[in-house]
């Protein structure tokens, strides 16, 4: 997620949709009052690297996030996992979480800004972000196999709840993964000629090992699960099934 007053956004970061890529992009717009939540010790340290930004005002707890940013900029990968897992978490202390959803970030962002600002997501055809998702928690040497279970059973490529409040898409633009050239222009327009896709990193698209389409890969009995898990994303965006 990125709050960003300085240019007047708000990004909801969907799963499996280039976010990450997309976080970078944008966090080389942020002010210093603004939202941004961390990505994970390897990207958070790619996005200081590349701008000088890191994850800041997503704790209620200062001593802790400035701690975080310490390690981060020191590249003390065990640091940031310790703060990250014991720290942050156990003690949720987080108020801004990198998947958090609508709600959470108008809570954040207030009513009045809210409302001025450009909100926008990614979505993604639920087929490839299902795979994509397994191809990730299988890693390098897991089973594909099992892993695409276990993200099936757990439903947490379904994006619409993160940039919907009561059953309503309540941002003003949804990019399609597919039509990323096409539809990154339009939010660059959006805000006034901000440069974004020319800032556009590939993060962590060496996950995934089959580049078959999705639907080569799942089984009938698979989609049918995808497309009720993932029914109102197929409705409105007219993905195929």
């Amino acid at each position: 997620m990125i709050i960003c007053r300085a240019h007047n956004f708000i990004f909801i970061k969907t799963r499996k949709t280039a976010g990450s890529s997309m976080e970078m992009a944008l966090a080389s717009h942020v002010g210093p009052e603004d939202v941004v939540t961390p990505l994970g010790f390897a990207q958070d340290l790619e996005r200081f690297r590349a701008w000088g930004v890191l994850p800041q005002h997503f704790s209620n707890d200062p001593a802790a996030e400035r701690a975080l940013r310490e390690a981060i900029q020191s590249e003390d990968k065990r640091t940031v996992r310790r703060i990250a897992q014991e720290e942050m978490k156990s003690a949720r202390k987080m108020i801004a979480n990198r998947h958090g959803d609508a709600r959470e970030a108008k809570e954040l962002a207030g009513e009045s800004f809210w409302q001025s600002a450009f909100k926008f997501a990614v979505e993604r055809h639920p087929y490839e972000k299902a795979v994509s998702f397994a191809w990730y928690r299988a890693g390098p040497n897991g089973d594909f196999a099992q892993a695409l279970e276990e993200v099936l059973d757990r439903e947490g490529y379904r994006n619409f709840d993160l940039y919907s409040i009561d059953g309503a898409p309540v941002v003003d633009l949804v990019l399609r993964y597919e039509n990323m050239d096409v539809d990154i222009p339009r939010v660059e327009q959006a805000l006034g000629g901000l440069p974004i896709l020319s800032r556009l990193p590939r993060a962590n698209s060496h996950q995934r090992k089959d580049r078959r389409p999705a639907r080569e890969i799942l089984t009938p009995a698979q989609k049918s699960r995808i497309q009720e898990t993932c029914s109102e994303e197929f409705a409105l965006y007219g993905y195929e099934q």
